[in-house]
This record gives structure tokens, C-alpha cells and sequence, in this order.
């Protein structure tokens, strides 16, 4: 049956994204977080916030080593930096597209006006099941639905349209059969929503059966923040999965382009779908070549690889109809709309499915990253993978992973980070490479209005990666690579409050984003 076909990365478009010319990069004004999310993979920091000037000069860093098309403003939770419109403007300001990576529990309609006057382009929201939001606990990925669509209207009433909106998810064992749900729900508000991100948990583990060295050097996966004593036994989602759980509501459902991995140029770390319909109907899926023609064409005119586009763009996918005479997946949904007159007139939306697939972790040690991931931060003068950053703070290097008396079993096991450094990966250098993240949150994720404890509150950052967010994540006439998420964001790797992370240690234990 149609829901059980494999993927076929060989006939998709590879996304052109590498280390130095990307659509996105990373950028993390703060590490204090006002949420607890469980696939997050930056500690939260209560003295987190960076002087504006610190990270004008991380910017200054970024446009030296990387051509980039967005700026993921992550953390932490961005929307409570107290330099954040500020931030925006001035990333604006320098012709790159500003685009929040957040929770959106600071989220106000004051502030996404304020916002808009400086410049933003896009946020990539992270809403899951797995954060500890005050007033959402317990509430499932469907009850959780209500907390997204008020987000979205917020984000496009007083944004007046123009900002892009994007949400992405960790998902779990636990909600991989929340999928189909989630992706109709995504086809509902098309309207609103641009682009829905899947971050594949990952989370480091103590009973691998790996020796784990940085340098040379033994260190142990418990002082990581994405290591959770209560997921040693978590099996890991693969990209394959999401699709067919997303097919068993639409047969059709097929993707046009991926990322591939550092260890394995057949797995799809970022897997980007675009639809084309309304809230009733789904009249097609764009092809491998249209996705190259976006992203060809938006090089060749603006010399940078596509990350968000505006929702003027998204919600007139009639303007592409032209194109049908050279793309037959444009002709096909042009044939399919030609059949319904009374709906002519109703607006078309193109819409951005990302999945995004963390660091998997090989039986003989290897690491399989994101090859080209968008999600790289500027830290200490590189190019580097945001989200293992807590390695380079923790331990001074990426760890590696040897396998204790030959193979471990286990070929595509969780890796340490949301995503792991591979040997001889296309990275800076091994001890320190690039990090991007997912998005959402994404970071993980990693997928923001404050509360007065928000110091008290664990932290937690969504890939995205989105950014993905993760990102937010990529759309198509002019859509994101997600998100971060964090998004993407966010897998994620997760963050736990300094406060958890002592207590785990006294007993040998301890714990990748939206906009």
C-alpha cells in the first residue's frame, strides 16, 4: 500500500546547503529560558543574556565565514532578551531575514507589532506535549492544538499578514501516532500556518555500549543536558516513519527534497515537502525540480540559498500556474483546479512539511550529522553544530564514540547530541565543528509570554531548527529550511535547570528548537 513505500532520497532535489553558503544561521542572544522542554539541548542559564554588543559581533563573525539568506534568533527563549526588537532591527538592517526560534509563552500582541515595525520575517513556534507550560501541563498534542491557532491569529493580526508563522514539534514515541492529526491540522490553517516541523527526539545515553572521549580524554554523557536517565530505553524515530504516518491520510504525500548526512548520503537528515491546496483539499505535492528552481533561482537573483518566505508568497500558489509548462506537478494541480470553477476564486496556499532527523550514532562509533545544516552558530571564531554546543562548554570538544569490544549493536542508535560529529565530517575540525540545530526548536525544538518566575521556570530551546525552525523550516516560493526549530526547532536534545542537573549528578545521572 502507497503508506508503506520507502522514500527515495536518490530522486529527490539535494538541498544545495553547506558550511559556508546556507539559507539560515543560528544565533543565540540568551540562554535563559522561561520553559522546560524535554527534547531541548541548552541548559538554561538564569545569568543567560548577552550585552547587544556581544552578539553584533557574533554577527560580524557570521557574515565573514557565511553566506546566509535568515538569522534564527534563538536561545534560551529569545522573547524575553531585553535587547530583542533592537536585535531584530538590526539584523534587518543588514539585508538578512530576522526569524524568532520561541516557545511563545512571551509572546504579546504588542510585541509581535513592535516586531513587525523592526523587521521580522518569521517565527517558528514550539509547542509539544513535553514542555512544562504553566496552564498546559498534561494537555495532549490535540488539546495543544488550541494553544497553536491562538499564536498563529496573534502572529497575523497584528503582524498585518506580513509575518511568516511556522510551529514545530519534538516527537516522541509517545506522539508519532499524533502525526496525522498534527499535519491536518497544519492543512486546516494554511491560512495561517506556512510550514510544520517533526523533530525526531534523540537523547545521549549512559548504557550505550560506548566508550565516549573527548580528546583522548574519558567523559561522562550524564553532565550533558540531553542525556534523561528515564529515556536509556527510547527507540528512535527515522525519518521513514513520519512519512508513513502522514501518508496514512494522504496517500499522495511525497517529499521533494533533503539534506543528507555526514555518515550516510542516503539518510535524510532534513526531508522538505511542499502541498499546494486550501483548508479542503490538497491538490498536489511540488516536485524535486521546482524545489530546485526556487532555490536555483533565488541564488542566481539574490546570491543566497531560500530560508523564509513572506506569506504573500505562500498564500498565492495560482502566480506558479505558468510554470506548468515546463514542472508536471504544477500541471497536475493546475488539471485538478481546472476541475473545480466554483473555487477559483478561492486562495491556493503553499504549505512546507519539514522532518528533520538528528544525529544517529553507527555501531562502530560514527556519528551521522547534518551534512550542510543550516543550523550553525559562530562560536569562539568557527562555524559550529548549535546543537552539541554543551560538549564544547562542558568538555572543550565534541565527543566520539568507541565501540567496547567490537560492534555494539544497534545500527542507528540515539547519539548524544540532537545531532552528533562524525569523523571526517565536512565540518571545521573535529574537537570543535559546526552545530546547526533543528529547529526548533528545534529545537529541538527543537518548536513565549513570561511569567514573573520565569528564573525559577527549567529551560529548554527547540530546535527548530527548525530553524528549522527549525525552523522553521523551509517553505517553498520562499519558504524556510526549518526550523528551527527549534526549530527547529527541535530531535532535540534537551535542557534541564542547573539546580536538576546537580541533583543527578550526586547520583551518577543528569539531563534542538519555533517560532
Amino acid at each position: 500500500m502507497n503508506a508503506k513505500r520507502p522514500l527515495t532520497p536518490g530522486s529527490y532535489y539535494r538541498l544545495p546547503w553547506n558550511l559556508a553558503d546556507n539559507a539560515i544561521t543560528w544565533l543565540e542572544p540568551t540562554t535563559k529560558c522561561n520553559l522546560y522542554c524535554e527534547g531541548c539541548y541548552r541548559e538554561n542559564d538564569p545569568e543567560g543574556h548577552k550585552p547587544l554588543a556581544d552578539v553584533i559581533r557574533d554577527l560580524e563573525q557570521v557574515r565573514a565565514l557565511r553566506r546566509t539568506d535568515g538569522i534564527s534568533i534563538a536561545g534560551g527563549e529569545p522573547l524575553i532578551y531585553p535587547d530583542i526588537v533592537e536585535l531584530v532591527r538590526y539584523v534587518a538592517a543588514q539585508g538578512w531575514k530576522p526569524i524568532i526560534n520561541s516557545n511563545g509563552q512571551a509572546l504579546t500582541p504588542a510585541l509581535v507589532r513592535d516586531l513587525t515595525k523592526a523587521g521580522l520575517v518569521g517565527f517558528t513556534m514550539h509547542v509539544d506535549s513535553h514542555q512544562k507550560r504553566p496552564g498546559w501541563i498534561g494537555k495532549t498534542e490535540a488539546e495543544l492544538c488550541e494553544l497553536r491557532l491562538k499564536l498563529a491569529r496573534m502572529i497575523k493580526e497584528h503582524s498585518g499578514g506580513k509575518v511568516a508563522c511556522a510551529f514545530n514539534a519534538t516527537i516522541y514515541r509517545d506522539t508519532l501516532d499524533d502525526i496525522p492529526m498534527l499535519t491536518n491540522w497544519a492543512q486546516e490553517h494554511m491560512d495561517l500556518v506556512q510550514t510544520m516541523v517533526y523533530i525526531l527526539f534523540r537523547s545521549a545515553r549512559t548504557q550505550w555500549n560506548f566508550d565516549v572521549h573527548v580528546g583522548g580524554r574519558e567523559v561522562k554523557p550524564t553532565e550533558l543536558v540531553y542525556q534523561l536517565d528515564h529515556m536509556e530505553t527510547h527507540k528512535d524515530i527515522v525519518a521513514q516513519e513520519v512519512a508513513d504516518k502522514i501518508r496514512e491520510i494522504c496517500p499522495e504525500f511525497e517529499p521533494c527534497a533533503y539534506l543528507n548526512g555526514t555518515e550516510d548520503p542516503q539518510s535524510m537528515k532534513w526531508l522538505l515537502t511542499l502541498r499546494v491546496g486550501d483548508k479542503n483539499r490538497i491538490l498536489g505535492h511540488l516536485s524535486p525540480k521546482f524545489a530546485e528552481l526556487v532555490q536555483s533561482f533565488h541564488h542566481l537573483f539574490f546570491g543566497t540559498y531560500l530560508a523564509y518566505g513572506r506569506p504573500w508568497l505562500t498564500n498565492t500558489a495560482q502566480a506558479m500556474f505558468p510554470l506548468a509548462l515546463f514542472d508536471k506537478s504544477i500541471r497536475k494541480i493546475f488539471g485538478r483546479w481546472l476541475k473545480a470553477p466554483s473555487k477559483w476564486a478561492d486562495c491556493l496556499h503553499i504549505q512546507s512539511i519539514m522532518i528533520i532527523q538528528p544525529c544517529d550514532v553507527f555501531d562502530d562509533g560514527r556519528q551521522n550529522m547534518c551534512d550542510g545544516c543550516p543550523d550553525a552558530i559562530h562560536y569562539k571564531g568557527k562555524m559550529v553544530w548549535s546543537c552539541r554546543v554543551d560538549e564544547l562548554e562542558k568538555f572543550g570538544g565534541f565527543i566520539s564514540c568507541t565501540p567496547r569490544g567490537g560492534c555494539c549493536g544497534g545500527a542507528a542508535q540515539a547519539a548524544p547530541a540532537q545531532e552528533q560529529a562524525p569523523e571526517g565530517d565536512t565540518q571545521p575540525e573535529a574537537a570543535e565543528a559546526e552545530a546547526p540545530k533543528a529547529a526548533p526548536a528545534p529545537a529541538v525544538a527543537e518548536e513565549h509570554l513570561p511569567t514573573p518566575k520565569e528564573e525559577a521556570l527549567p529551560q529548554v530551546k527547540q530546535m527548530p531548527l527548525p530553524v528549522v525552525h527549525e525552523t522553521p523550516l523551509p517553505a517553498v516560493s520562499e519558504p524556510v529550511a526549518a526550523p528551527a526549530a527549534k526549530p527547529a526547532p527541535a530531535a532535540n536534545p534537551k535542557a534541564k535547570p542547573k539546580a536538576e542537573s546537580a541533583a543527578k549528578k550526586s547520583k551518577a545521572s543528569k539531563a534542538k528548537k519555533s517560532k
